[in-house]
């Protein structure tokens, strides 16, 4: 398309309107374009359906009728504005399925009567930006379809299936169709954790009398593989052939072979190679990052939004590891340029997605300039996330590692019993990528030293090392990205929202710890959801849902159908939402499922259930008149009733903990009364109760306390940190005041009514200006709405 140029800067001869999401890329895209065109921004969404059951209009085809934003009216104000005095209009949002959808509302609430093109950049580059203005199309709606539907499908989930948990579990709760899935993992982890029967067992390490350390692993007594954890499951039984070595046992062996050489029996050489890195995907940068850099997945986001938009990093939203020609030919002439034309492969190597649903037309995440190795102008974390990006895309084009690995095998022989030890080095001949990664990898190779068959080594130490089988770990933001992947469970563009979902909503973290542990609220609802909405909650199901999405990107299926036989068809395999919603409804009886039976009173014989909040009374006869399932008050948190008196659970407890003793203590604990437990400022510190939970009240200043503190033993010293809030940060451009609050659902930042959950008090503590408004820019995440 030709483009006008502009007479003369006092003229307002028409331009071409660029309209872009974010605010902080305008800059950037002016400088490249020019003085011939305008550039704004749509401020992210700026239209939404009704935050309602209307939402989706379900007798009228699944219709999603788009409204604008309180935000949103003032932005297209604006963007009408620009649009009067221009020549055409282009829309340059994200490169995915929501920037598709954004593209198209911005096409229908403009309404323009000029001609219309969609462009799309994986990096802000000089080069990428005039090549997408060279290949304008029109706006793809099988992408904004799939994004429609998906829409629909969340919103349909959220305000249809968190009712039925209000009515039988608790209220204030919500379910999600991705969310949901993720909350099973975690809890399921969980459960795992509590079922598992530790193992104790030894290993004994034979240290060589030698110039270089060598140390040498017990393998077998009289050919009985010794045990380690790899040979023992979650039940604590051991896989035959191996045996336990226990204390005992460990201690007559090492008497036993004090004094006696070992006698090297076999060695044997066998090729080492380490291939390179793949290129990162959104799924493993963000592991890494979180991983490797400590930080927590929001500030990830934050961090690689700000990248993308300062034009370094290519798109960072992406679920292929593939790069583009001239992306390969110029990470192989970076190599080159440090390393010499003999550390890259002849061929350059390949990344095909073993996923089914990766869009392979999408890049890697990688630098837009591989010369720039450490750009001007960037904080630390930015500059140690852009490095992580740097070296993996670069490495990527480099040589395996390669050399050479010896297993030396010792035997021993004492009072008719037989050893088997063994030890093993590598060699590294050729570092290759590892050049790259030497100083920041702790896992470099350690050679060993030569042993000729025959030889006899003495033993300058035997020690035992005693072990206890851990249970499986709890889910880090980290592991759990890495879950989600696995099971295909989102997308990238959704790994962040769903962390802080759930932080928001059902998991916690001890302070200083990253693993995610499941609330007593988390356990309630995945029990209801494992019960009564199984497809909801099947890994496989959600892969399915996933797939049906992708169908209708590619134009073989479409958005009522997708919508329609989730809703209310169904297939031969799974039911239909509706059919699932009403069945839950009718038959299942809130009082006969607690989450989890702690035990009987040793005393009296009463039996003790631990209930997620509901009071589960007698209903009055208007309440048995009102609709279905409503009418049962909330208790508003995690309890269980013992002579006729609720007693309090903490929320942010460890499911496991929750015992038979704990229940006895906490009835032979007084009642906790409204408490004084210090003073700041000169203002008293007071612990209390109201209609939404416990809390600190400090003169005018009420903070709720958060749900990993206890009422009824919460010291000074736990909640001094909780003192600084409400907390500003400043104000925005428009001179709104921005505050970091801790409310009834955590911490969150606010300004001018608008509230945005961070996640946790520790981001609450350290969370800055720009990230806030960063937070209160993206749509907001409604109860009942996931």
């Amino acid at each position: 398309m030709a483009t006008s140029k502009r007479k003369s800067k006092e003229t307002s001869a028409t331009r071409p309107l660029v309209i872009v999401e974010s605010p902080n890329k305008v800059k950037t895209i002016s400088k490249i374009l020019g003085e011939d065109f305008v550039v704004r921004a749509s401020v992210g969404h700026f239209a939404d359906i009704p935050a309602t059951k209307k939402g989706v209009e379900i007798e009228n085809d699944f219709a999603l009728s788009y409204a604008l934003t309180k935000k949103g009216v003032d932005v297209v104000d604006g963007l009408r504005k620009d649009l009067a005095n221009a020549s055409e209009l282009i829309l340059a949002t994200d490169a995915d399925r929501e920037g598709e959808m954004i593209a198209y509302l911005l096409d229908f609430f403009l309404k323009p009567t000029i001609p219309v093109s969609r462009i799309e950049f994986r990096s802000i580059t000089k080069k990428e930006v005039l090549a997408a203005l060279d290949n304008r199309r029109q706006i793809n709606m099988e992408l904004v379809e799939a994004a429609r539907a998906r829409r629909a499908l969340d919103h349909l989930v959220g305000f249809q299936v968190s009712p039925v948990l209000w009515s039988k579990v608790r209220q204030n709760l919500s379910a999600g169709r991705v969310q949901s899935p993720a909350l099973r993992l975690i809890v399921e982890r969980e459960m795992d954790r509590i079922k598992f029967v530790e193992v104790e067992y030894c290993g004994v390490d034979a240290r060589l009398e030698m110039a270089a350390e060598v140390t040498a692993g017990l393998r077998t007594i009289n050919t009985v593989p010794v045990a380690t954890s790899k040979d023992i499951d979650e039940a604590g039984v051991v896989a035959a052939p191996a045996e336990l070595l226990l204390v005992p046992a460990a201690q007559e062996l090492v008497a036993r072979l004090s004094g006696v050489p070992l006698t090297v029996a076999d060695s044997k050489n066998s090729k080492y190679t380490r291939k390179p890195y793949w290129p990162y995907t959104t799924s493993t940068l963000l592991q890494d990052i979180l991983s490797r850099l400590h930080l927590n997945s929001n500030a990830a986001s934050s961090i690689l939004n700000q990248l993308y938009e300062k034009g370094l990093i290519s798109y960072p939203r992406t679920d292929s590891a593939q790069l583009a020609p001239w992306t390969t030919e110029a990470a192989r002439e970076q190599v080159i340029a440090m390393f010499g034309p003999n550390a890259v492969p002849e061929t350059a190597p390949r990344f095909p997605s073993k996923k089914r649903s990766a869009q392979e037309a999408h890049e890697a995440i990688r630098p837009s300039d591989f010369g720039k190795r450490k750009p001007a102008g960037l904080t630390a974390q930015q500059l140690a996330v852009y490095e992580l990006i740097w070296r993996r895309t670069v490495a990527s084009q480099m040589l395996p590692a390669s050399g050479t690995t010896v297993t030396v095998t010792f035997t021993a022989s004492a009072e008719k019993n037989d050893y088997v030890f063994t030890a093993a080095g590598t060699t590294i001949t050729e570092p290759g990528f590892r050049r790259l990664y030497s100083a920041v990898d702790d896992d470099e190779p350690t050679p060993l030293a030569t042993f000729t068959v025959g030889d006899t080594v003495q033993v300058r130490e035997l020690v035992i090392n005693e072990h206890i089988t851990k249970p499986p770990a709890r889910f880090t933001e980290s592991s759990l990205i890495k879950a989600l992947e696995a099971e295909e469970i989102g997308r990238p563009s959704t790994y962040v929202p769903i962390i802080s979902s759930l932080r928001n909503e059902y998991v916690w973290s001890k302070q200083g710890d990253q693993a995610l542990i499941p609330t007593v609220s988390a356990v309630a609802v995945c029990n209801f959801l494992n019960s009564e909405f199984k497809n909801l909650m099947n890994y496989k199901f959600t892969r399915q849902m996933e797939d049906r999405l992708d169908a209708v990107v590619e134009g073989a299926d479409t958005y009522l159908n997708v919508v329609r036989n989730f809703y209310e068809v169904g297939d031969a395999t799974w039911s239909s939402l509706k059919a699932t919603i009403d069945a839950a409804l009718d038959t299942y009886k809130p009082e006969d499922h607690p989450v989890k039976h702690i035990g009987v009173h040793p005393e009296t014989g009463e039996s003790i259930d631990l209930r997620a909040g509901k009071s589960f009374a007698v209903r009055t006869k208007q309440q048995k008149s009102a609709k279905k399932g409503r009418g049962a008050r909330s208790s508003g948190s995690p309890y269980f009733k013992y002579a006729g008196r609720n007693f309090s659970v903490p929320d942010a407890m460890e499911f496991g903990d929750i015992t038979l003793d704990f229940a006895l203590a906490l009835i032979n604990t007084p009642r906790v009364e409204n408490r004084v437990i210090g003073e700041f400022n000169g203002e008293q510190v007071e612990v209390r109760t109201g209609p939404y939970g416990p809390y600190i009240a400090r003169g005018k200043v009420n903070v709720s306390l958060p749900k990993e503190l206890d009422l009824a033993t919460v010291t000074m010293e736990e909640v001094l940190p909780l003192m600084q809030f409400p907390r500003s940060l400043g104000t925005d451009v428009d001179g709104e005041e921005v505050l970091v609050k801790l409310g009834q659902y955590g911490p969150h930042v606010s300004k001018a009514g608008e509230n945005r959950s961070v996640g946790s008090l520790e981001i609450a503590q350290s969370i800055t200006l720009a990230e806030a408004l960063e937070l209160l820019s993206r749509p907001k995440k409604r109860r009942g709405k996931r």
